[in-house]
């Protein structure tokens, strides 16, 4: 690599980096608050030589840069997870690709890894831990050749996860309602009210993945309630969805009341309301086959597509 080498991430490289992330991953964008906020605030980053945050320099100027993710602070349920690891961004500048930067970068965030101990590697997480990710996996259409360097190393595809979006400046709100409850089950569609949110969080901790518990509890530290809601049969609570803005997730229905109209109530509910918000376009980040197929039902078209990879680590 020449003049070029590695080192973890220090304060005056911020800008640097920044330059980098915006040439790279133009459908990514961040900014110095964002990044900030997302990656030096995350409690899994530590600033220092174990960081995890690892920037290929040239001289004095970052040239690429990789996040190495070991969870510090324990998640909900599978508390640090000690044999996993992520990566949940790594860029090269464009000018100095092809020199081997983004091998080296690799190289020292799996070597990260094994110092840590960990048994599987993830490229950018799954629907159950994602710390640290900014995306679901890796967007082929945007970045052609990060999946292939990633192959180079030994990761495998795990899956294709689909981010969806659509306009609701003409949702039907009236047409969707009516076909939602012309079957199915009766159930109440509510807000979220500050007496049912111990419910609520008894009802997460024990049906739905630690990752969606952790974004409804910071939900409700936000006093957020009016961007959640509950779907209740006989008074038990059987589903849940939560949104920001026009930004929809997570969203689900306990396995055993799938398939009855009740994730297609809370749905239109949310579409409903986001409208009344002056929303005029709703979008989702996380879909995977199935669950793609259902919005479809709702005219929600795939806009970005995203491989999710894995690597088992040899000897750890």
């Amino acid at each position: 690599m020449g003049d070029i080498h590695i080192r973890a991430m220090e304060g005056g490289d911020l800008a640097g980096v920044l330059r980098v992330w915006n040439r790279t991953m133009k459908r990514d964008p961040i900014d110095a608050m964002r990044f900030a906020r997302f990656i030096l605030a995350d409690p899994d980053y530590r600033p220092g030589p174990d960081s995890g945050f690892f920037a290929a320099l040239r001289g004095t100027e970052p040239v690429g840069f990789c996040r190495a993710v070991v969870r510090r602070c324990p998640d909900d349920g599978p508390g640090v997870e000690r044999n996993e690891g992520w990566i949940p961004v790594l860029a090269v500048d464009p000018g100095c690709r092809r020199a081997g930067v983004g091998v080296a970068l690799l190289d020292t965030a799996l070597d990260f890894f094994r110092r840590h101990k960990r048994r599987r590697i993830w490229v950018c997480g799954t629907p159950l831990s994602a710390p640290g990710a900014l995306t679901p996996g890796i967007d082929d259409d945007a970045y052609p050749g990060v999946r292939e360097l990633f192959a180079r190393f030994g990761f495998v595809l795990d899956r294709t996860v689909y981010a969806m979006a659509r306009d609701v400046i003409d949702f039907d709100a009236e047409a969707a309602r009516a076909a939602a409850w012309a079957s199915g089950p009766a159930v109440d569609i509510e807000p979220v009210a500050p007496e049912c949110v111990h419910d609520l969080r008894a009802y997460l901790a024990a049906v739905w993945p630690v990752g969606w518990n952790a974004s409804a509890r910071e939900k409700l530290q936000r006093g957020e309630l009016h961007e959640m809601l509950i779907a209740r049969r006989q008074g038990i609570i059987v589903g849940y969805c939560q949104w920001t803005g026009e930004h929809f997730g997570p969203f689900g229905v306990t396995e055993a009341d799938r398939n009855q109209q009740i994730g297609a109530k809370l749905f239109v509910e949310s579409l409903r309301r986001i409208r009344e918000a002056d929303g005029r376009y709703v979008s989702m980040d996380w879909a995977d086959d199935q669950s793609r197929r259902f919005f479809e039902r709702f005219g929600l078209s795939v806009i970005r597509r995203f491989s999710v990879m894995r690597k088992d680590m040899p000897g750890a």
